[in-house]
């Protein structure tokens, strides 16, 4: 006898007794995905790191505030520039001024971007800002000195001394125990993590 098409409906969709159904499997992961590479973004921020990139935003503060000085006091000190040019007319005094003010604050505005670019990127991890850092410490360390060889003002001495001892203070914290396992924490390798997928790929191929 044929079978009714609901009995063999039911036949063909309805499990067999003592059966259990199986779940569906979820997408196996590729090699790429199953090799877990260390997040640079799980990375706890040492308390190291934390100051010196404070200080670097402080020296970028004082720098903005010695352009701003440097700019009032050659705009409005015109004697010194007779004094050093006493055969100039007046507009080549004011010559020299704007010379001098557009240099003072391109030189302060590209100053200011070095605190903070540096800062930014040591905050990020990289290990080439903390070398920046710490060779601008010493082209810094070299200017403080030679203020001393010249003529020496009360203004300069103070703004390259404030300048020096920020700069010396976020060079320490970054050269810490904690910054440099910080550092090691963000670099990831990439041949060390490309490696265990081919040989796991050459495996499955044999």
């Amino acid at each position: 006898m044929k079978k009714s098409a609901s009995q063999t409906g039911q036949s063909g969709s309805a499990p067999k007794p003592g059966s259990a159904v199986k779940p569906r499997s979820a997408a196996k992961p590729s090699s790429a995905a199953t090799i877990a590479s260390p997040d640079p973004a799980a990375a706890p921020l040492p308390q190291s790191i934390v100051m010196a990139v404070r200080l670097m935003y402080a020296g970028a503060g004082v720098t903005a505030i010695g352009l701003v000085i440097s700019v009032i006091a050659v705009a409005t000190d015109l004697n010194r520039l007779r004094a050093s040019h006493p055969h100039a007319t007046l507009g080549t005094l004011h010559g020299y001024q704007h010379a001098l003010i557009t240099i003072a604050i391109l030189s302060g505005l590209l100053e200011i971007a070095v605190w903070l670019v540096v800062a930014r990127a040591n905050r990020a991890g990289a290990k080439w800002a903390r070398m920046v850092a710490t060779v601008l410490l010493v082209l810094g360390t070299w200017n403080f000195v030679s203020h001393f060889l010249g003529r020496v003002t009360f203004g300069n001495i103070a703004y390259s001394a404030a300048i020096w001892l920020v700069g010396l203070a976020a060079v320490i914290f970054l050269w810490q125990r904690t910054s440099t396992e910080y550092y090691a924490s963000r670099f990831v390798p990439r041949q060390a993590a490309s490696q265990p997928a081919q040989g796991r790929s050459g495996r499955r191929r044999q």
